[in-house]
Formats: structure tokens, sequence, C-alpha cells
């Protein structure tokens, strides 16, 4: 009798046992139970491993590095050790929706013999509830020039053939985040398709997440060297296909380069990001550069993140200054 499952979710974890529970009972409840959960522990020091072993299910297969590699590196992980024929990603503090395999897997029969073979569903903001991915609304295909050019942007909840993934596409384990730099690789190679529905809810309001303000701050170079990577692959495209948005890839590297200590590097980049999209926001981190000194850039951007524990009327108020004016590359996500 065939046991491999149709699904892999791979959720990746570091010092999270406090949320970990949430996102495995969301996959343990779903409607479709043909899946296996890949946990992967990022070389926890919490009792991560105990709860997550506490899980008595042989779906459930937890793996553990030795040392904190990093999120992506946790990921890569995942792939390697999926046997499933689809992919999908649960991160450790979110859940699905009972019905998201079952409707992923319904969607799939449906669209495989039009060569679809990546799938994007709504996420859900919790606690704003708002839908965190932009740029489409009704179900129809999404093309490799639709995330390259930010038309489409944001996250969703991607659902992926695992053969497209094969033993050679991996995240690039030095960076930090932008995982859009592999998914565009992916778009390449096959169609993909939106589908409107809400599978999947975000949770944010715990401080921990890889996309928090602090997060960044403490990782600027990784957060350059990702921008800078970015555009090296996909750079010439942007410039052809979609200037602007190139032109604000390349200003927020400029920044981050600034606030990274590289101002040499970082003026240049701004200066450059200029010829395709005028932004003032970036004529003001040129113009920061040369008044402070990169401790002093840290500091203020340290303060920006800290208006977080304001009221939401000054938190709003100081939010529209700073972000606006002083450090818009800390508004997207790197």
């Amino acid at each position: 009798m065939d046991r491999t499952p149709l699904f892999t979710i791979i959720t990746s974890t570091y010092n999270r046992a406090h949320l970990l529970p949430r996102a495995v009972n969301s996959v343990l409840n779903q409607s479709y139970q043909n899946f296996e959960l890949i946990i992967v522990d990022d070389g926890s020091t919490d009792n991560t491993e105990e709860v997550a072993r506490s899980f008595k299910d042989e779906r459930i297969l937890y793996r553990k590095h030795k040392q904190n590699r990093g999120m992506l590196a946790a990921r890569n992980t995942g792939f390697d050790c999926a046997s499933g024929y689809y992919v999908t990603i649960l991160d450790d503090d979110d859940e699905l929706l009972p019905e998201a395999l079952q409707t992923a897997v319904q969607k799939l029969t449906e669209l495989s013999s039009k060569g679809v073979k990546i799938l994007l569903f709504d996420r859900l903001d919790a606690e704003r509830k708002e839908r965190s991915g932009y740029g489409i609304k009704e179900a129809g295909y999404v093309h490799y020039e639709d995330i390259l050019c930010e038309r489409v942007f944001r996250d969703f909840w991607w659902v992926i053939e695992r053969d497209l993934i094969g033993d050679s596409e991996r995240f690039d384990e030095r960076l930090w985040g932008d995982e859009v730099i592999l998914w565009l690789r992916l778009l390449r190679k096959s169609r993909a398709f939106y589908v409107p529905k809400v599978l999947y809810m975000n949770y944010r309001q715990h401080g921990e997440r890889v996309s928090d303000y602090t997060s960044r701050f403490k990782n600027t170079t990784r957060c350059a060297l990702t921008h800078s990577v970015f555009i090296e692959e996909y750079g010439e495209e942007m410039k052809r296909m979609c200037p602007k948005p190139y032109g604000r890839r390349l200003g927020a590297l400029g920044a981050l380069q600034i606030l990274d200590g590289e101002k040499r590097k970082g003026r240049k980049a701004c200066l450059e990001s200029l010829k395709y999209h005028i932004s003032p926001e970036t004529c003001m981190v040129f113009l920061l550069s040369f008044i402070l000194s990169g401790k002093q850039i840290k500091s203020l951007a340290l303060s920006y993140m800290k208006i977080a524990d304001m009221k939401p009327r000054l938190q709003r108020i100081a939010k529209t200054i700073l972000g606006r004016y002083c450090f818009p590359f800390l508004r997207r996500d790197p």
C-alpha cells in the first residue's frame, strides 16, 4: 500500500515552543489528511523539541539543526526531507484554516491539465483582519512579470509542485528573508494561478517575526546583501520591464548600506536609484548620510522602531514622519 503523502507542510521554528502548538494543531485539524508535517527545529534552546515530540502522530517528522542557521536554512532542510507531491510552508506562529489542503487539492486537480504547478491563496492578518497580499483580487493566472514588477506583492500562501524544486532550487541561506528570489525562479518554469480565498492566518502581535523592524535593524548587513543578490539576479530585467520598482529596490539597498556604515556604496546606490524613481525618501536618506554617523542613523532607526510602544495616535503621527521621510526602507520586506 502506497503511503506517500500528497502534501508536505514545512514548519521551521526557533525558540517558539509556546507558539508552535497552534501551527501543528491547524495541520492535524485539516479536512484533508494525506499529508506529512516536517518540523525543522533550527537549534532551539528552549523546550521546542519536547513540544514537537509531544504530538504522537506518525505523519509528523521532527528534524533539528545542531546550531541556529536561520529560517531559510531550516526551510531548505524541510525541502530535503520532503516526500509529498506538493509542498508548502507554514510559519510556526501562524495557522492553516481547516479546509486549506482540501481546497488546494481540488484546485490543483482542476488546473493540472493547464500546466499549473503553483497556486497562490490569500493570507489574513489575524489582528488587523486585512489580507496581506496585494495587487490581485480576481481568480486568474499570475505571471513572472507580475511578481518581478511588484504588481502582485507581499504575502500569499504558496502551494508548489515539489518537482519544481527538485534537488537544486533552494533558498540562499546567506540572506534575510525575500523568499521571492526563489519563487521567481520557479515562476520561470511553470504557470501559477491565484485563488481569491483566505486559507492562512498570520499572527504578528508577539514581536518575534523575522519581518519585524527590530530584526531587520539587527540584521542590516544581511538585509542589504538580500537586496544586492536580488538586483544581481533580476535587476537587468527590472530595468527593462519596470524601472520604477527597480529604482525603489536600488534605493532600499542604498539606504540599508548607509545604515550599515557602508556610506560610499550606499550613496552610489541611492544616486543611481534616482535615475529610475524620483524618491524624496531616498534623497532624505542620502542627505542624512552626510550629517550623521552610521551609529547615529542606527539610533534614529531604533527610535523609529520603539514607536510601536506609543499610544495609537502618537504612533501614527511619528510613523508618518519618520517612516515616510527618514526610514522608508524599513517599511518594506527586504
